[in-house]
């Protein structure tokens, strides 16, 4: 997995092995840039939950989506 990647598993709570876990950990501890960017994709994160509501679209978009998705 990239390292970009990685970061971005981390914040969303989504890596399961422990010691990938525990690298990450220590990355962001000790490499500004790495730390960097995991405080803006946690920031982002936050930002977006908070900005936007939770919740399903109609039935009406999801037949146009999922009719435009077979068409591809």
């Amino acid at each position: 997995m990239e390292l970009q990647e990685e970061i971005t598993a981390y914040v969303d709570n989504q890596l399961h092995d422990q010691l990938i876990t525990l690298r990450m950990r220590e990355l962001i501890d000790l490499d500004a840039v790495i730390r960097d960017e995991f405080l803006i994709q946690k920031k982002v994160k936050i930002l977006l939950s908070t900005r936007f509501a939770c919740g399903c679209s109609s039935k009406r978009l999801q037949k146009k989506i999922l009719s435009n998705i077979s068409r591809m």
